[in-house]
Protein backbone atom coordinates (compact mmCIF):
# COMPACT_ATOMS: atom_id res chain seq x y z
CA UNK A 1 0.00 0.00 0.00
CA UNK A 2 1.14 3.52 -0.70
CA UNK A 3 2.50 5.58 2.18
CA UNK A 4 1.64 9.20 2.95
CA UNK A 5 4.95 10.32 1.46
CA UNK A 6 4.12 8.53 -1.81
CA UNK A 7 1.01 10.66 -2.42
CA UNK A 8 0.97 13.77 -4.63
CA UNK A 9 1.81 16.97 -2.70
CA UNK A 10 -1.72 18.35 -3.09
CA UNK A 11 -3.19 15.24 -1.45
CA UNK A 12 -0.63 15.38 1.35
CA UNK A 13 -1.66 18.98 1.98
CA UNK A 14 -5.37 18.04 1.93
CA UNK A 15 -4.90 15.15 4.36
CA UNK A 16 -2.83 17.26 6.76
CA UNK A 17 -5.58 19.88 6.65
CA UNK A 18 -8.36 17.51 7.68
CA UNK A 19 -6.43 15.72 10.42
CA UNK A 20 -7.53 18.22 13.08
CA UNK A 21 -11.23 17.90 12.22
CA UNK A 22 -11.09 14.11 11.80
CA UNK A 23 -11.31 13.35 15.51
CA UNK A 24 -8.05 11.43 15.28
CA UNK A 25 -5.05 12.28 17.47
CA UNK A 26 -2.36 14.35 15.75
CA UNK A 27 0.66 12.49 14.44
CA UNK A 28 1.99 10.25 11.70
CA UNK A 29 -0.26 7.32 12.65
CA UNK A 30 -3.36 9.40 11.94
CA UNK A 31 -1.90 10.60 8.65
CA UNK A 32 -1.33 6.99 7.64
CA UNK A 33 -4.93 6.11 8.55
CA UNK A 34 -6.19 8.99 6.42
CA UNK A 35 -3.88 7.90 3.61
CA UNK A 36 -5.36 4.41 3.68
CA UNK A 37 -8.86 5.91 3.72
CA UNK A 38 -8.10 8.03 0.65
CA UNK A 39 -6.56 5.09 -1.25
CA UNK A 40 -9.48 2.81 -0.39
CA UNK A 41 -11.90 5.39 -1.78
CA UNK A 42 -10.00 5.50 -5.07
CA UNK A 43 -10.01 1.71 -5.21
CA UNK A 44 -13.73 1.58 -4.44
CA UNK A 45 -14.42 4.12 -7.20
CA UNK A 46 -12.38 2.17 -9.76
CA UNK A 47 -14.01 -1.14 -8.84
CA UNK A 48 -17.52 0.29 -9.01
CA UNK A 49 -17.16 1.92 -12.42
CA UNK A 50 -15.64 -1.30 -13.74
CA UNK A 51 -18.56 -3.36 -12.41
CA UNK A 52 -21.02 -1.06 -14.22
CA UNK A 53 -19.02 -1.16 -17.48
CA UNK A 54 -18.21 2.53 -17.24
CA UNK A 55 -15.08 3.91 -18.90
CA UNK A 56 -12.51 6.28 -17.43
CA UNK A 57 -11.61 9.31 -19.54
CA UNK A 58 -9.05 12.13 -19.26
CA UNK A 59 -11.51 14.68 -20.64
CA UNK A 60 -15.18 15.07 -21.59
CA UNK A 61 -16.45 17.85 -23.85
CA UNK A 62 -19.16 20.14 -22.50
CA UNK A 63 -21.52 19.06 -25.30
CA UNK A 64 -20.84 15.33 -24.89
CA UNK A 65 -24.29 13.68 -24.68
CA UNK A 66 -23.21 11.01 -22.22
CA UNK A 67 -23.78 10.84 -18.47
CA UNK A 68 -20.68 11.60 -16.41
CA UNK A 69 -19.43 10.82 -12.91
CA UNK A 70 -16.65 12.90 -11.34
CA UNK A 71 -14.47 12.17 -8.32
CA UNK A 72 -12.64 15.25 -7.08
CA UNK A 73 -9.29 15.42 -5.34
CA UNK A 74 -11.12 16.37 -2.13
CA UNK A 75 -13.17 13.14 -2.27
CA UNK A 76 -16.50 14.60 -3.42
CA UNK A 77 -18.68 12.96 -6.07
CA UNK A 78 -20.50 14.84 -8.84
CA UNK A 79 -22.96 13.12 -11.17
CA UNK A 80 -24.29 14.64 -14.39
CA UNK A 81 -27.10 12.84 -16.20
CA UNK A 82 -27.53 12.84 -19.97
CA UNK A 83 -28.81 16.23 -21.24
CA UNK A 84 -32.52 16.80 -21.83
CA UNK A 85 -34.04 18.45 -24.91
CA UNK A 86 -32.93 21.88 -23.65
CA UNK A 87 -29.38 20.73 -22.91
CA UNK A 88 -29.79 20.71 -19.14
CA UNK A 89 -28.63 17.83 -17.00
CA UNK A 90 -29.69 16.31 -13.72
CA UNK A 91 -26.99 17.23 -11.21
CA UNK A 92 -26.00 15.74 -7.87
CA UNK A 93 -23.12 16.74 -5.62
CA UNK A 94 -22.19 14.51 -2.68
CA UNK A 95 -19.79 15.73 -0.02
CA UNK A 96 -18.79 12.78 2.15
CA UNK A 97 -17.28 14.30 5.27
CA UNK A 98 -15.54 12.52 8.11
CA UNK A 99 -17.62 11.74 11.23
CA UNK A 100 -20.91 12.01 9.30
CA UNK A 101 -23.23 9.01 8.99
CA UNK A 102 -25.15 10.43 6.03
CA UNK A 103 -23.49 12.14 3.03
CA UNK A 104 -24.31 15.78 2.34
CA UNK A 105 -26.28 15.89 -0.91
CA UNK A 106 -27.11 18.76 -3.25
CA UNK A 107 -29.28 18.18 -6.32
CA UNK A 108 -30.53 20.30 -9.21
CA UNK A 109 -32.08 19.99 -12.67
CA UNK A 110 -31.29 21.85 -15.87
CA UNK A 111 -27.58 22.21 -15.08
CA UNK A 112 -25.11 22.92 -17.89
CA UNK A 113 -21.36 22.31 -18.07
CA UNK A 114 -19.28 25.42 -18.76
CA UNK A 115 -16.21 24.26 -20.64
CA UNK A 116 -14.75 20.80 -20.96
CA UNK A 117 -14.32 18.50 -17.97
CA UNK A 118 -10.63 17.70 -17.61
CA UNK A 119 -8.65 15.71 -15.05
CA UNK A 120 -6.66 17.97 -12.69
CA UNK A 121 -8.85 20.96 -13.59
CA UNK A 122 -11.88 22.41 -11.80
CA UNK A 123 -15.36 21.80 -13.23
CA UNK A 124 -17.58 24.84 -13.80
CA UNK A 125 -21.39 24.68 -13.98
CA UNK A 126 -24.31 26.96 -14.85
CA UNK A 127 -27.62 26.61 -13.04
CA UNK A 128 -26.15 24.48 -10.26
CA UNK A 129 -26.12 25.34 -6.54
CA UNK A 130 -22.36 24.70 -6.70
CA UNK A 131 -20.75 26.68 -9.52
CA UNK A 132 -17.23 25.23 -9.24
CA UNK A 133 -15.75 21.99 -8.01
CA UNK A 134 -12.31 21.29 -6.66
CA UNK A 135 -9.87 19.73 -9.13
CA UNK A 136 -11.08 16.56 -10.81
CA UNK A 137 -9.28 13.33 -9.93
CA UNK A 138 -11.25 10.84 -12.06
CA UNK A 139 -13.82 11.13 -14.86
CA UNK A 140 -16.05 8.15 -15.68
CA UNK A 141 -18.62 7.87 -18.44
CA UNK A 142 -20.25 5.27 -20.71
CA UNK A 143 -19.86 3.78 -24.18
CA UNK A 144 -21.50 6.14 -26.72
CA UNK A 145 -23.93 3.48 -27.95
CA UNK A 146 -25.48 2.82 -24.52
CA UNK A 147 -29.04 4.13 -24.22
CA UNK A 148 -29.42 7.36 -22.24
CA UNK A 149 -31.94 5.81 -19.84
CA UNK A 150 -29.53 2.98 -19.04
CA UNK A 151 -26.65 5.42 -18.55
CA UNK A 152 -28.71 7.40 -16.04
CA UNK A 153 -29.80 4.23 -14.24
CA UNK A 154 -26.22 3.02 -13.85
CA UNK A 155 -25.09 6.50 -12.83
CA UNK A 156 -27.64 6.61 -10.00
CA UNK A 157 -26.60 3.13 -8.89
CA UNK A 158 -22.93 4.16 -8.85
CA UNK A 159 -23.64 7.30 -6.82
CA UNK A 160 -25.75 5.41 -4.27
CA UNK A 161 -23.07 2.77 -3.83
CA UNK A 162 -20.11 5.14 -3.67
CA UNK A 163 -21.59 7.80 -1.40
CA UNK A 164 -22.57 5.20 1.17
CA UNK A 165 -19.33 3.28 0.65
CA UNK A 166 -17.27 6.43 1.25
CA UNK A 167 -19.31 7.27 4.34
CA UNK A 168 -18.72 3.79 5.74
CA UNK A 169 -14.97 4.07 5.13
CA UNK A 170 -15.02 7.39 6.99
CA UNK A 171 -16.80 5.88 9.96
CA UNK A 172 -14.20 3.11 10.12
CA UNK A 173 -11.61 5.76 10.97
CA UNK A 174 -13.27 6.80 14.21
CA UNK A 175 -15.00 3.61 15.41
CA UNK A 176 -13.16 0.98 17.39
CA UNK A 177 -15.64 -1.79 16.56
CA UNK A 178 -15.27 -3.56 13.23
CA UNK A 179 -19.04 -4.07 13.13
CA UNK A 180 -20.12 -0.81 11.52
CA UNK A 181 -23.87 -0.26 11.36
CA UNK A 182 -23.94 2.29 8.55
CA UNK A 183 -26.95 0.75 6.77
CA UNK A 184 -29.42 1.21 9.60
CA UNK A 185 -33.03 2.07 8.85
CA UNK A 186 -32.52 5.56 10.27
CA UNK A 187 -29.47 6.27 8.11
CA UNK A 188 -31.17 4.99 4.97
CA UNK A 189 -34.27 7.06 5.66
CA UNK A 190 -32.12 10.18 6.14
CA UNK A 191 -30.21 9.54 2.92
CA UNK A 192 -33.29 8.93 0.75
CA UNK A 193 -35.12 11.90 2.28
CA UNK A 194 -32.21 14.22 1.44
CA UNK A 195 -31.87 12.81 -2.05
CA UNK A 196 -35.56 13.14 -2.92
CA UNK A 197 -36.40 16.36 -1.11
CA UNK A 198 -38.81 14.69 1.31
CA UNK A 199 -39.19 14.78 5.05
CA UNK A 200 -37.94 11.78 6.99
CA UNK A 201 -41.51 11.05 8.09
CA UNK A 202 -42.73 10.97 4.48
CA UNK A 203 -39.83 8.77 3.44
CA UNK A 204 -40.39 6.33 6.28
CA UNK A 205 -44.11 6.06 5.40
CA UNK A 206 -43.30 5.29 1.76
CA UNK A 207 -40.76 2.63 2.72
CA UNK A 208 -43.14 1.08 5.26
CA UNK A 209 -45.96 0.98 2.70
CA UNK A 210 -43.68 -0.68 0.14
CA UNK A 211 -42.47 -3.30 2.62
CA UNK A 212 -46.06 -3.97 3.74
CA UNK A 213 -47.16 -4.58 0.13
CA UNK A 214 -44.26 -6.95 -0.48
CA UNK A 215 -45.13 -8.83 2.71
CA UNK A 216 -48.84 -9.01 1.85
CA UNK A 217 -48.21 -10.28 -1.67
CA UNK A 218 -45.79 -12.92 -0.43
CA UNK A 219 -48.24 -14.15 2.23
CA UNK A 220 -50.91 -14.40 -0.50
CA UNK A 221 -48.72 -16.88 -2.32
CA UNK A 222 -47.28 -14.63 -5.02
CA UNK A 223 -43.66 -14.27 -6.12
CA UNK A 224 -43.27 -10.58 -5.35
CA UNK A 225 -40.54 -8.56 -7.12
CA UNK A 226 -38.38 -6.49 -4.77
CA UNK A 227 -36.79 -4.11 -7.25
CA UNK A 228 -33.57 -5.37 -8.79
CA UNK A 229 -32.80 -7.51 -5.73
CA UNK A 230 -34.99 -10.45 -6.65
CA UNK A 231 -38.32 -11.96 -5.58
CA UNK A 232 -39.87 -12.89 -2.24
CA UNK A 233 -42.14 -15.93 -2.08
CA UNK A 234 -43.42 -18.79 0.09
CA UNK A 235 -42.34 -22.40 -0.23
CA UNK A 236 -43.85 -25.48 1.40
CA UNK A 237 -41.68 -27.28 3.90
CA UNK A 238 -42.31 -30.99 4.33
CA UNK A 239 -43.72 -32.46 7.52
CA UNK A 240 -41.20 -33.36 10.20
CA UNK A 241 -41.30 -36.63 12.11
CA UNK A 242 -40.71 -36.64 15.86
CA UNK A 243 -37.15 -37.46 16.91
CA UNK A 244 -34.90 -37.49 19.95
CA UNK A 245 -32.49 -34.63 20.40
CA UNK A 246 -30.39 -33.19 23.19
CA UNK A 247 -30.99 -30.12 25.32
CA UNK A 248 -27.99 -27.85 24.56
CA UNK A 249 -28.16 -26.29 28.03
CA UNK A 250 -28.42 -29.44 30.18
CA UNK A 251 -27.32 -32.25 27.87
CA UNK A 252 -30.50 -34.19 28.68
CA UNK A 253 -32.39 -36.17 26.04
CA UNK A 254 -35.20 -34.16 24.52
CA UNK A 255 -38.15 -35.23 22.38
CA UNK A 256 -38.51 -32.98 19.33
CA UNK A 257 -42.22 -33.16 18.43
CA UNK A 258 -43.61 -33.79 14.98
CA UNK A 259 -44.38 -30.79 12.82
CA UNK A 260 -47.00 -30.63 10.06
CA UNK A 261 -46.20 -29.24 6.60
CA UNK A 262 -45.68 -25.48 6.80
CA UNK A 263 -45.04 -22.57 4.48
CA UNK A 264 -41.69 -20.81 4.92
CA UNK A 265 -40.55 -17.47 3.45
CA UNK A 266 -37.87 -17.60 0.75
CA UNK A 267 -35.99 -15.07 -1.35
CA UNK A 268 -34.56 -15.61 -4.83
CA UNK A 269 -31.82 -13.14 -5.73
CA UNK A 270 -31.71 -11.82 -9.28
CA UNK A 271 -28.94 -12.78 -11.69
CA UNK A 272 -27.77 -9.14 -11.65
CA UNK A 273 -27.25 -9.22 -7.87
CA UNK A 274 -25.50 -12.59 -8.04
CA UNK A 275 -23.23 -11.33 -10.80
CA UNK A 276 -22.42 -8.16 -8.83
CA UNK A 277 -21.62 -10.22 -5.72
CA UNK A 278 -19.22 -12.42 -7.70
CA UNK A 279 -17.27 -9.32 -8.74
CA UNK A 280 -16.69 -8.20 -5.13
CA UNK A 281 -13.03 -8.46 -4.18
CA UNK A 282 -12.33 -11.18 -1.62
CA UNK A 283 -9.72 -10.12 0.97
CA UNK A 284 -6.52 -12.12 0.65
CA UNK A 285 -6.83 -13.68 4.11
CA UNK A 286 -10.31 -15.01 3.19
CA UNK A 287 -9.34 -16.11 -0.33
CA UNK A 288 -6.44 -18.16 1.01
CA UNK A 289 -8.58 -20.15 3.44
CA UNK A 290 -9.01 -23.82 2.58
CA UNK A 291 -12.71 -24.42 1.87
CA UNK A 292 -12.30 -28.11 0.96
CA UNK A 293 -14.72 -30.37 2.77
Amino acid sequence: MEQFTDLPPRIQKHLRGITESSGLPPGEDSLQLLTRNWIEKRQLFSAQIASLDMIELPEVAANDPRAVLLLTWSGSLISLETPDADGGRGFEYASIKLRHDVPGLTTAAGVEIDGNLTVDQVAVFSGAPISRSSEILHIASFPPDLAASEQNRRLREAVLFLTNGFAKLNRALTQVSSELDHFTTQNMVQFIAKRRGLTQAQTREIINDYVAMVRAGMLMGERVPVGSLGRAFLQQQAARKPYMGRNPATGEDLLIPAKPPTMVPKFSYSSAVKSAAERIHVPEEDASEDTTI
